[in-house]
């Protein structure tokens, strides 16, 4: 009895931490429909301050916590202020990119000032020891920790339910511009409720101080249980947010006693079973049926350039003397990564659905290859054909259950999979290797072909590349690729002709899986080991930064963006070992100042100065593809 007493309440403690998390980012997606990446920035923040305020600076542990979740709601307040209210209006998927370079930035520079080496927070005096419950004895801080968890969840229920500040917020949600007129000031209740999600996520680090250690990662694994527990609680519902909350963190410590490993990975299994039983989520929360599908300021006279013989010729051409500029290993990184980032770029400039969670596939491909080449002794031709075959087949299941999701919620369940994924390779080190990766991967020859030499490896990868490309401009100008855009434009009218939209999106995200497990596939061979960095959730977000930097919808200019991230990693590892914080500095840059990506812009500034014609006349002018 004792055991399961004490079992149950560990259940409620980190069930409590979840709940204000989640409780946060649902108050902001209900207010503003916004899904904020920095979240468990936050978090570690919270926690973080906290620890130097009461360890370092002996500050009491009330004042400490209130002061932590006050400076991380200011911060909140501020980021929102400069940089997330200039994206209002537009696509949110500039708000999650924004944000999730955000987390980058502070991320890198709570680590550059507090280091990464963990610490504890040590508790005080008046809540050391346990308290005897009657059926069990249990630490004093970890029943203070439920206490307060409950108590505050309460608390804002009962302030956004049945107080006038409830309404005025809520109003805001739902009618900004009527409450305009009526003298609300939005602007201001934006900014309030950006601080009060803040502070709740700085609060959460606060009381996880004591409970865990503290370090720059922290918040890292925490935002994977967010988004896991939002989604399946119903996005923006307050009360789905606090329930999935407690039922995730007691569901976890049930599932410890049977099997440890496992307490992770049942908040993404109970997120599976609510969506499969109930899609929208155990609660009613925002109606995201309506969110249209994400877009490419790409305009379709510049789409028909990119889609052009010429084009492609020049890149391919420029592909050739690559591994002549730049060390062989490097080019073929750049290749790999940039046909990584083609994969994502079919779903959503294409498909309209910006995916969070391509990783998955990339790095399953790597791994089911190294298993079978270092494990198995499988020759490494057929291993690399079962890896992608295999990660392929993987998302073409996720497909089928993603494919009728859009907007936010599309992107949050992607991330969400691949945080399974992840959790699923971490957990048979055996095969994986775990932590340490999997190394031994020997690349051997191909058709006559010495792969040994890294110069000779990558232009056959460039070749894999071109085929790949070739298929995907092919596609492209098919009738399925022109179904797909038309579905992206106007789904009601592909459904009202007779097209299967959800078919349409099923048979993207499975193309999209093929290309990433291709890369991925051959990533592993070029470096010849695999780590877990591979399918983690920074790896889903890098090649987002590469299409967006060069041109989401310009098909080469993934490969660009790829180029300028990686030459700016390898030089920057050579006199700083900041790169997370620069990468961080180039999210916010891209989706400020390049929307349309270097290339999008610099080919739409050529075209703007090309006098248009009409496309019968033979005569097209300079820059104008006749045969596209």
């Amino acid at each position: 009895m004792t055991f399961y007493a004490t079992l149950l309440f560990n259940g409620l403690v980190t069930g409590g931490i979840l709940a204000l998390m989640s409780l946060g980012m649902s108050i902001i997606f209900g207010m503003m429909r916004v899904v904020n990446f920095m979240h468990g920035s936050m978090f570690m923040l919270g926690a973080v301050i906290a620890l130097i305020l009461g360890s370092h600076l002996g500050l009491s542990l009330w004042l400490g916590f209130l002061v932590a979740a006050i400076l991380v709601g200011l911060l909140g307040v501020v980021l929102e202020r400069l940089l997330i209210r200039r994206l209002y209006g537009l696509d949110l998927a500039y708000i999650l990119i924004l944000t999730f370079g955000l987390s980058l930035i502070i991320e890198d520079i709570v680590r550059m000032f507090y280091g990464v080496t963990s610490a504890p927070y040590l508790v005080p005096d008046a809540l050391k020891g346990a308290v005897n419950l009657g059926f069990a004895f249990y630490p004093k801080y970890r029943l203070f920790v439920v206490v307060v968890s409950v108590a505050a969840c309460l608390a804002i229920w009962f302030a956004l339910e049945r107080t006038r500040l409830g309404a005025l917020i809520r109003a805001a949600s739902e009618r900004p511009n009527l409450l305009k007129c009526f003298g609300g000031n939005v602007p201001l209740l934006v900014s309030g409720t950006f601080f009060f999600a803040s502070a709740l996520a700085g609060l959460a680090g606060a009381l996880s101080a004591p409970l865990r250690n503290v370090s720059p990662y922290m918040g890292e694994e925490m935002i994977n249980f967010v988004f896991a527990v939002v989604v399946a609680g119903g996005m923006g519902s307050i009360a789905g947010s606090v329930v999935m909350g407690f039922a995730s963190g007691l569901a976890s410590a049930i599932v410890a006693v049977f099997y440890a490993p496992a307490a992770s990975a049942v908040i993404y299994v109970l997120m599976l079973v609510v969506l499969i039983a109930r899609p929208g989520g155990i609660f009613r929360g925002i109606d995201i049926s309506h969110f249209s599908l994400h877009y490419t300021p790409m305009t379709d006279r510049a789409r028909r350039l990119f889609m052009s013989r010429p084009t492609a010729l020049i890149a391919l051409s420029a592909g050739l003397v690559l591994p002549w500029l730049v060390y062989p290993v490097l080019a073929t990184d750049i290749i790999l990564w940039g046909l990584f980032a083609v994969g994502f770029d079919l779903l959503f400039a294409f498909g309209g659905l910006l995916s969070f969670g391509q990783a998955a596939y990339w790095g399953a491909s790597a791994y089911v290859t190294g298993i079978l080449m270092v494990k198995f002794g499988v020759p490494m031709p057929l291993a690399v054909l079962v890896g992608i075959g295999a990660s392929t087949a993987i998302g073409l299941l996720f497909g089928l259950i993603v494919a009728r999701k859009k907007g936010i919620y599309f992107s949050m369940i992607t991330f969400a999979f691949a945080s399974i994924v992840y959790f699923i390779i971490n957990q048979f080190a055996d095969y994986t290797g775990g932590e340490d990766g999997l190394h031994g991967l020997v690349r051997t020859s191909l058709f006559g072909l010495d792969l040994h030499d890294d110069r000779v490896f990558y232009y056959v990868c460039l070749a894999v590349a071109a085929l790949s490309i070739a298929g995907v401009l092919r596609l492209l100008k098919s009738p399925y690729g022109l179904a797909l855009l038309g579905a992206r434009e106007n789904e009601r009218r592909m459904t009202s002709i007779g097209y299967n939209v959800y078919g349409l999106r099923v048979k993207a995200y499975a193309l999209s899986a093929l290309i990433c497990s291709t890369a991925g596939a051959f990533y592993a061979l070029n470096h010849q080991f695999v780590t877990l960095e591979m399918v983690a959730w920074r790896a889903s977000g890098e090649p987002i930064m590469m299409t967006l930097l060069g041109g989401a919808g310009t098909i080469f200019g993934p490969f660009l963006g790829s180029g300028i991230v990686l030459l700016m990693r390898n030089t920057l590892s050579s006199v700083t070992d900041n790169s997370n914080l620069f990468l961080g500095l180039l999210f916010v840059a891209v989706v400020l100042m390049f929307r349309k990506g270097i290339l999008g812009e610099m080919v739409q500034m050529f075209l703007d100065r090309t006098p248009r014609v009409d496309p019968a006349n033979d005569k097209a002018p300079l820059g104008e593809v006749k045969d596209a």
